[in-house]
């Protein structure tokens, strides 16, 4: 309440709290103060100084007069402090009384509004920077908050965490920010309470206070409605994180909502997308009877089809009705129709591969009643189709059975049924074997159903008895003939042991029959053989009964091949054997003397070898010769066409005659000479091709002009015909020369006088055949193979004997042409056949 007493006026001054009086004096006229004392005194100065000195007639020194007057201004401002000070001291004596009336009646006014604060209703934090200086009143129990100001001030203890951490961030930003605020805390067990915060000065108030009438009523509704919310946004998750297609309609059946997987189907770029453009995932029919069935059932439950990402697929679809409209939910079954539909085809083909079977099956009921039988129990029994979709008893089949005499006749009737009742009993498969009369016998599998029943199954022993009978008299013929083969056979089962083995084994080893038939281990084999492996002379492996043993019981993960070798026993002899594997881990050793076989090898490898040498001094000697007969023949033709110039004179008839003679001699000689060159050259593989494309028509030629004189000596015509092999091909100019030379060659010799060689050229199938044909005595069919080696001839017939290589001289440039040659001959006549190949990829190939 406001103080009744007077009040004067006071100013603080800043920063100190004390009051600052004005240096006014009581009748209102300004002071001089201290610097107006001093600023008269100075200027009084040359006026007193001047009247002294004019009334003494003396001179007075300037200083002097200056701390004179130094000393009246100390004086003056002296009485004027000490007038000053008790003027203010009179002052600070009113201004006290005013100031303890004004702390009394504060006092008062806080100690009202302390009792105020301090309430039932209401807590208050007050924070001096970090420090909580005061808390004051106390929230009602009905709020769950703790009475003690300690576990009050640990928000944690009664706050749940994010409502503790939110308030501690909000009061820290109030304390360091001074940013206020206010939080409503609806997270406890009671009352709601409100916390605000602001600032006072330096100090931080927080003050919590209990929510009641519209404005809990306020909170409550909205932490409903936070947690209705947080309820829609995990369903919403929950359907977003589904793979099947969710929406939500309002009630004029306009999508309000829907999920990833319905935007997804509708090809939308997103939720709102799909809302936005109402894109619909169902057809109007199915959405119409969607419409319909919701009024009348409230729920629509049925599987449709609809088209998702360009392939129709079903969905089992449900739509219900609900307050705000509908919700529906479409769940992909494509692949379940699939599967349902596979199953059944699973099933039916299934019954079809029974029905391929020869083994009979039935399945009866719990009833024993038929419900599935194949076709091979309908022709075990030779039962009718008709009786069989009676679904029969199994009881009263086996009636008919024995009236007609098919069930065994050895055993009562009484005691087949009973056994068959026994086998629906069981619990576990039960196997029968029957002897029918007819001499057939079967063996029986019954496997009863969970849900109650059994299956049956036939299977006709017959054939099967029939076969091991006949394959144990394979065995035992298959023993004799192993018994008398010369060849050691061992045959060792997946433990090592000796399974089966012939008397040539026990004898190549020296081991005796007793130990053979107590069917030894491999290893106990090896240490009673009577003879020794020889150790081998070269680096190949050792080859001994470790090594046998390994290969018989090694564990190998991989597929096991056949191995074999050689090896010397200590006696000189030289046996071969074979390791077998055969199926279940059994082995097969095989042992045979080839002692024998290896002297004739040496002896014939001897033989050969002496062969390849001769062969091989032969070529070099040929080489030697024709490269010694080259620098002589050279030296012929250089003077026998020395002998022919004008220079030399004047030649006789009888001399150029002979002169003709050396010359087309040494011509002669000098090819032969030049194709045993040419051969030494392929057989080194030093003779490179050099590709180009030949002129067909201009080879040709060339060719013949070189045969032209021993035509004219033989009277022989040539007829060219190369129309049809076009202009060119890939190859090597001069040795397509060289071989239409030696084919001309061949056939002026054999051609008779008068008569035509012919020439052809021809395209086909990419390759270039030239065709060289005589009508000669022709070749008789067991010389054709032998024309194509070297230095053979053929002189029956021929004007000359040739060296026997122009043939072998075409197959060889053929060869390394990559072509071929063949000859056809007869009676009227002999045609060699040269074939090129003339495509682009064989010249890349033969660079």
């Amino acid at each position: 309440m406001p103080s009744m007493m007077p009040r004067r006026r006071m100013d603080r001054v800043p920063g100190s709290g004390r009051p600052e009086f004005s240096a006014t004096p009581r009748t209102g006229r300004p002071g001089l103060g201290l610097a107006g004392l001093a600023v008269l005194a100075l200027s009084a100065r040359p006026a007193a100084a001047q009247s002294i000195e004019q009334r003494l007639g003396i001179d007075i020194p300037a200083n002097e007069i200056l701390y004179l007057a130094l000393f009246a201004l100390v004086v003056g401002v002296a009485m004027l402090a000490v007038v000053w000070l008790i003027q203010q001291r009179s002052r600070v004596e009113e201004a006290n009384e005013q100031l303890r009336a004004e702390l009394a009646e504060s006092r008062f006014e806080a100690e009202t509004r302390g009792a105020l604060l301090s309430g039932d209703d209401q807590q208050i934090i007050v924070y001096s920077g970090d420090r909580v200086v005061d808390i004051l009143g106390a929230l009602p129990a009905a709020t769950g908050a703790p009475s003690d100001s300690r576990r009050f001030l640990d928000f944690h203890e009664w706050l749940q965490r994010p409502a503790a951490a939110r308030l501690e961030g909000l009061i820290d930003r109030l304390k360091t920010r001074a940013e206020p605020f206010s939080l409503t805390i609806d997270h406890l067990d009671g009352q709601p309470i409100e916390a605000t915060g602001r600032t006072i000065g330096a100090r931080a108030i927080v003050r919590f206070s209990p929510l009641s009438g519209l404005r809990e009523e306020l909170t409550r509704l909205r932490r409903e409605h936070a947690g209705l919310l947080e309820t829609v946004e995990t369903l919403q998750s929950l359907c977003d994180a589904l793979a099947m297609p969710v929406w939500l309609r309002d009630r004029q059946g306009r999508l309000v909502w829907v999920n990833r997987a319905y935007a997804a189907a509708v090809d939308g770029k997103g939720v709102a997308d799909a809302v936005e453009r109402q894109l619909e995932f169902l057809g109007e029919q199915d959405r119409a009877a969607i419409a319909l069935a919701r009024e009348t059932k409230s729920v629509f439950v049925d599987r449709l089809t609809t088209v998702v990402d360009a392939d129709r697929r079903s969905f089992s679809v449900i739509d219900a009705a609900g307050p705000l409209g509908s919700a529906g939910l479409a769940v992909d079954v494509s692949e379940a129709e699939a599967v349902r539909q596979e199953l059944n085809q699973t099933v039916k083909s299934h019954s079809e591969t029974l029905d391929h079977l020869t083994t009979a099956v039935a399945r009866f009921d719990e009833k024993t009643q038929l419900i599935y039988h194949n076709a091979a129990f309908q022709r075990l029994f030779d039962l009718t189709s008709a009786y069989l979709d009676t679904a029969p008893d199994h009881v009263a089949m086996m009636d008919q059975l024995r009236s007609r005499g098919v069930l065994p006749e050895d055993r009562s009737l009484r005691d087949l049924k009973h056994e068959i009742i026994a086998a629906y009993r069981a619990t576990e498969p039960t196997e029968l074997m029957w002897h029918l009369a007819d001499g057939r016998t079967l063996r029986i599998f019954v496997s009863p159903e969970p849900q109650g029943g059994a299956t049956w199954v036939f299977e006709d022993l017959t054939e099967k008895l029939e076969l091991e009978s006949r394959l144990k008299a394979l065995v035992q013929l298959q023993g004799e003939t192993l018994d008398y083969l010369s060849e050691a056979v061992a045959v060792f089962g997946q433990d090592g042991r000796l399974r089966l083995s012939n008397p040539a084994f026990g004898e190549m080893w020296g081991v005796a029959e007793e130990l053979l038939a107590a069917k030894p281990h491999i290893k106990a084999l090896g240490k009673n053989v009577a003879v020794a492996i020889r150790p081998p002379e070269d680096d190949r492996p050792a080859v001994d009964w470790a090594f046998f043993c390994q290969a018989v019981t090694a564990f190998d993960e991989g597929a096991r091949e056949a191995t074999s070798g050689e090896f010397v026993l200590a006696d000189g002899r030289i046996a071969s054997f074979g390791i077998v594997p055969l199926p279940n881990g059994q082995s097969m050793l095989t042992f045979s003397d080839i002692s024998d076989a290896r002297r004739a090898e040496r002896m014939l490898r001897e033989r050969n070898e002496a062969l390849e040498v001769a062969d091989r001094i032969k070529t070099d000697f040929v080489k030697h010769v024709n490269y010694e007969l080259r620098s002589p023949l050279t030296n012929i033709i250089g003077f026998s066409a020395l002998l022919r110039s004008k220079e030399t004179g004047p030649l006789t008839a009888r001399q150029s005659e002979y002169l003709d003679y050396i010359s087309i001699s040494t011509s002669s000689l000098m090819t032969i000479v030049n194709d045993i060159l040419d051969l030494a050259s392929i057989d080194a593989g030093t003779m490179d091709l050099e590709m180009s494309d030949v002129d067909i028509a201009d080879t040709v030629n060339k060719a013949a002009e070189a045969v032209r004189d021993r035509l004219k000596e033989g009277d022989i015509g040539i007829d060219i015909d190369v129309s049809g092999a076009g202009t060119s091909f890939r190859a090597d100019e001069h040795r397509v020369t060289q071989i239409l030379f030696n084919l001309l060659s061949n056939a002026a010799n054999f051609a008779p006088a008068g008569s035509t060689i012919g020439v052809r050229a021809l395209r086909d199938n990419g390759e270039v055949a030239f065709l060289v044909h005589d009508d000669g005595p022709g070749i008789a069919p067991d010389q054709v193979a032998r024309i194509f080696e070297r230095f053979e001839s053929d002189p029956v017939g021929g004007r000359n004997s040739g060296a026997g290589l122009g043939l072998s001289i075409v197959k060889s440039f053929l060869d390394l042409h990559k072509g071929s040659i063949a000859i056809d001959s007869s009676k009227g006549g002999t045609t060699v056949i040269c074939r090129f190949p003339a495509g682009d990829a064989f010249g890349e190939a033969a660079e």
